[in-house]
């Protein structure tokens, strides 16, 4: 199965109140788009205690964004990326990598190498510049992205609200209840952080009738259902249909009803599930409407921390997480909450910190649009760029390990690179990719990039590898 479409799970703060959004974010995305710059296959939080009966709570529970405001950006005035000239003793290692570019699996597709070692330089450079199918190492730049945006302990707040004025002590909502979706892409439909959770939330708060119908407000992000880029069959395949409200990652049903407005599907299901704990809804399940403003809160369920969000989708390359999260940083950014609103904020605060990224190439958050294609040596310099922030530690820390975590437990287990090599896997229909750092077992320190496109890039990925062992053996 193609990393796109793994779904496993590899791997507290601060519930989103509100955030301070800057006129500057909004200008500087705009400028960036005016001027042009633009699939690879955890923990959630524990619901809170339920409130007591006889309280009424008074505010609405905002959609999360988070207790901290983005870096405020400054204007930057960025130098043209400087390269290390390759050392006259990088020759012996340059004919070992260089000498797998051979290998007869590696036969009829692209490939796109760059490989730097401290001390010697880019020692391999094939196709360097040809811009490729990055699959899910687009993942990284997401990661970069939001890494400049949200905070680690933001979380994505799922509400309930009631009309202005409901008393919660009575156990009668007169008029309509609001499921108001948050963007948490990890919601299930049982378990501790699931609707089934949420419902008994309800029931503990004392409602037990609901006079009027149920709204679910799922406008948080925008209405589209998939990327730019995307193709039909992607979605249940690889990932849900894209929406503010994810339950089961979008994939429970896959009727056409589902996969054009899955919010009311979920509305549905939320709706027998306050049924079975002892809250009846006269009313019918509507997605055209939104929570008043100065309703009363009745339950809530937080998200995993960002954090913990992001392990998850660099670790287990998990598609509906890396878009929901890109749709995020559109949101708190001033945005829409659409893909490409997100994608613009992304890259709009990377390219304000200077990272050598090339603008309009960025199509989505997981890297299964056929749109999102870079470079080997790109790529490889954006890692080494992430090395010199101060949040880099928290990147690396969340990438797959060779032969011990995340999509890579599975590969260079007993070889030279175990344990040596952190990086990003890719795999998509036509594509392998992966990037990111080795130790060599002479102590020096790597940074690659290898990019393989075309019919035959399955069959191409043992070669990949037994390139990127040769250069942790060094």
């Amino acid at each position: 199965m193609p990393d796109g479409a793994d779904r496993t799970r590899g791997e507290t703060a601060g519930t989103v109140v509100g955030l301070v959004r800057e006129s500057l974010l909004a200008a500087l995305v705009a400028a960036v788009l005016l001027a042009g710059c633009g699939a690879d296959a955890s923990t959630a939080a524990a619901p809170a205690p339920p409130s007591s009966t006889s309280t009424t709570r008074v505010s609405a529970p905002a959609p999360p964004t988070t207790t901290t405001a983005p870096p405020e950006i400054v204007d930057a005035v960025c130098q043209p990326w400087a390269e290390d000239p390759v050392a006259p003793e990088a020759a012996p290692l340059t004919a070992v990598l260089a000498a797998h570019l051979d290998d007869p699996r590696l036969e009829g597709v692209e490939v796109s190498t760059s490989v730097w070692v401290d001390g010697l330089g880019e020692v391999l450079a094939h196709h360097p510049e040809d811009p490729l199918l990055v699959a899910s190492n687009q993942k990284l730049l997401t990661a970069m992205g939001l890494l400049e945006v949200v905070p680690l302990d933001a979380t994505l707040r799922t509400g309930v609200v009631a009309g202005p004025g409901t008393d919660l002590s009575t156990g009668v909502v007169d008029g309509d209840l609001t499921l108001v979706a948050g963007g948490d892409p990890e919601l299930t439909s049982t378990g501790p952080h699931s609707l089934t959770a949420l419902a008994e939330e309800v029931r503990a708060a004392g409602v037990t009738e609901v006079r009027g119908g149920l709204v679910v407000d799922d406008s948080r992000y925008g209405s589209e259902r998939a990327a730019p880029g995307w193709q039909d069959w992607h979605i249940p395949a690889y990932t849900g249909p894209l929406s503010a409200l994810v339950v089961d990652d979008n994939r429970g049903r896959s009727d056409p009803a589902f996969l054009a407005e899955p919010a009311l599907g979920h509305g549905e299901a939320f709706r027998d599930r306050l049924a079975a704990v002892g809250v009846r809804v006269a009313g019918p399940v509507v997605t055209v409407g939104a929570a008043p403003a100065d309703g009363v809160a009745v339950a809530d369920l937080d998200s995993a921390p960002v954090g913990d969000l992001m392990a998850t989708m660099l670790l287990s390359s998990d598609n509906e997480v890396a878009e929901s999260l890109t749709r995020e940083a559109g949101v708190l950014l001033d945005g829409d909450g659409s893909t490409p609103d997100g994608t613009a904020a992304l890259e709009a605060r990377l390219l304000d910190g200077c990272a050598p990224l090339t603008p309009g190439a960025w199509a989505d958050g997981s890297g299964m649009s056929r749109s999102d294609r870079r470079s080997a040596r790109e790529m490889r310099r954006l890692v080494q760029h992430a090395q010199a922030q101060e949040w880099w530690t928290d990147l690396e820390s969340r990438l797959p390990v060779a032969g011990q975590s995340g999509t890579l437990a599975g590969r260079f287990r007993g070889t030279a690179a175990e344990g040596r090599v952190v990086a990003k896997t890719g795999t998509i229909i036509g594509g392998v990719t992966l990037t990111g750092i080795v130790t060599t077992a002479g102590g020096r320190e790597g940074v690659f990039s290898i990019l393989i496109n075309g019919d035959g890039s399955t069959a191409a990925r043992g070669a990949l590898d037994d390139l990127v062992i040769a250069l942790a053996a060094s």
